[in-house]
Parts: C-alpha cells; sequence; structure tokens
C-alpha cells in the first residue's frame, strides 16, 4: 500500500492543489463580498479541481470528461468576456469618479470665491442661486492699478509742506528717510507734482468680476487641461455629471454672532452621483458652515 504513495501522490496532487485553492478563493470571496466575477472564476476553479479528483479516481470516463470539459471552456470564455466587460466598466466608473469630483471641487471654489466678492461689497453672501449667478455676470470687483516706481529720494520741503494737509508731516518736521509710496501717490496727485512722479499711478478701480475671474487665460487654461470644459454662470447651482438633476444646497446666515462681531456665514452642500468604491453611497462634499464664520471645503479637511 505504502509503495503506491508515489504514485498516488502524483495521481492526485495537481487535482487536490486545485480543489483546495478554489474552496478557499470561494471562501474568501463570499466573506470578503467580493463581486460576481471573483466567486464565479473561483467556482470554477474549485469545480475544476474536484472533477479532476473524481477523473483520476477512474469514476468518470474520457469521453463524459471531454463533455464536461468543453462545457466548462464555454463557461470559461463567458466568464472571461463578463470580467472584461466588468473591469471596462469600473475603469469607466473610476474615470467618471475622478472627474465628477475633481469639477465639483472646482465649482464649490468658484462659488467661494464669488460669495466672498459679494460679502466683501454687500456685507452679506448672496441667498438664492438666482442672487449669486447674476452677481457672477454683473458684479464688479476691486483691481489694483500700478504704474510707475517710487523715486529712490528723500522728499524736498515744499512736498513735505504740501504732505502736512494728509497727516503724514508736520510743520518743519525733520526728512530722514526716502519717499514711501504713500507719499508718492499723494504728491502725484499735486499740482506741482514732480517730474519723476509723472505717470506714477496707485489706484483702485472695479472691473468685471467675470472677467477678471472667469475669462483670464490662466483660470480659462487650466479649466481645460483638467477637462472641465468652458466656464459657464448658470452652471453653478448644479453638481457637475448629473444632468442638471442635482442642485447644491444652498444656506446662508446674515448676522452670525461671534464675540462681540456679527458676521455672515453660509455653506454649500450636495452629493456628486459617484462614491469613491462602485456600488457604495454617494459621496458627500460641501464648503463652509452655519455655526463659524469659515468657508473651508471638505476636500481640504482630509
Amino acid at each position: 500500500m505504502f509503495s503506491n504513495l508515489p504514485l498516488y501522490f502524483k495521481k492526485f496532487s495537481v487535482p487536490v492543489l486545485f480543489f483546495i485553492m478554489g474552496l478557499l478563493l470561494l471562501f474568501a470571496g463570499i466573506k470578503g463580498e467580493q463581486n460576481s466575477m471573483f466567486l464565479l472564476s473561483s467556482l470554477m476553479m474549485f469545480l475544476a479541481g474536484a472533477l479532476s479528483i473524481v477523473y483520476s479516481s477512474g469514476v468518470l470516463s474520457i469521453k463524459v470528461l471531454y463533455i464536461l470539459g468543453a462545457s466548462a471552456g464555454a463557461a470559461s470564455l463567458v466568464i472571461f468576456v463578463l470580467s472584461y466587460n466588468s473591469v471596462d466598466e469600473t475603469a469607466t466608473y473610476n474615470k467618471n469618479y475622478a472627474l465628477c469630483r475633481g469639477k465639483s471641487i472646482a465649482n464649490l471654489e468658484d462659488i467661494r470665491y464669488i460669495q466672498k466678492a459679494h460679502a466683501e461689497r454687500f456685507g452679506r453672501y448672496a441667498k438664492t442661486w438666482e442672487e449669486l449667478v447674476a452677481y457672477t455676470k454683473t458684479g464688479t470687483v476691486p483691481f489694483v492699478v500700478s504704474e510707475g516706481v517710487v523715486p529712490g529720494r528723500k522728499i524736498t520741503e515744499a512736498e513735505r509742506d504740501y504732505l502736512i494737509q494728509f497727516g503724514l508731516y508736520k510743520a518743519n518736521q525733520a526728512i530722514d528717510f526716502n519717499m514711501t509710496e504713500k507719499e508718492a501717490y499723494y504728491l502725484s496727485k499735486w499740482a506741482n507734482s514732480p517730474e519723476d512722479l509723472k505717470g506714477f499711478k496707485r489706484d483702485t478701480v472695479q472691473r468685471s468680476l467675470l472677467e477678471m475671474r472667469f475669462k483670464n487665460k490662466a483660470y480659462v487654461d487650466g479649466r481645460m487641461k483638467a477637462g472641465y470644459g468652458k466656464f459657464y454662470p448658470d452652471s453653478l447651482p448644479y453638481v457637475p455629471l448629473s444632468g442638471a438633476s442635482r442642485k447644491w444646497k444652498l444656506e446662508t446666515v446674515d448676522s452670525l454672532q461671534i464675540g462681540e462681531d456679527k458676521l455672515p456665514a453660509m455653506k454649500v452642500s450636495g452629493k456628486i452621483p459617484f462614491a469613491k468604491i462602485q456600488g457604495k453611497a454617494d459621496e458627500e462634499l460641501w464648503m463652509g458652515s452655519l455655526t463659524a464664520p469659515d468657508i473651508i471645503g471638505s476636500w481640504e479637511e482630509e
């Protein structure tokens, strides 16, 4: 009997190995909640090992084994096609998830920029999407016009006397340092402005928010490079890749008591139509808070 052990080992080792591996993978797949393709592949390996053991024992005829083998081969081909489609579908899903999440974050950052500009202008955040979109199209933001440089010299006594009216000097005050940016600004407005300040300009003007933020070359190129496409103000309220079926939830508070101060607060939140793991609940993103005056995004706290 023991003399036949090498023969039995040679005959059954490979089938038993496949049988055990298939059984372990099947058990691990069920316990680990693997997808159907993994479970089906594990089952095929388990059955292949079982059939090999039965055939090696001499119970099955070669004809029956050929039939079962052909059936298993056909099943394997079907599994391969299904697996390929599943992998392709997963890759497409992951690509859409990355695009949707990235575009959603960009969307929320744009909303934050507009709301900050609105709050600086009116002392509160836009309460509705209609108000925010309208401000995006017609609102303005301050822009500093800077031309010329401050001369590298001390001011004259006549210039000092002119600057007294602005509270920068007192009568007969010593002139110890070179001209400052503020001094140059006031002197450039003087009727007797010196020659080295001709063309000097430091003014704050209002410019179109839409032009300054959303039509500048760096912003446009950045969106195109990321695959987000052209910016449209009317798309701001909608969650990207949702087919305009989902809107961000916009909430605002005009006067939130923070110590002795009263400050505006806002929160924009919503669920994107994808999750990091396919099949899980949709991921939620938000920006801001209704209990604190901060406008930090959830993605910035990760």
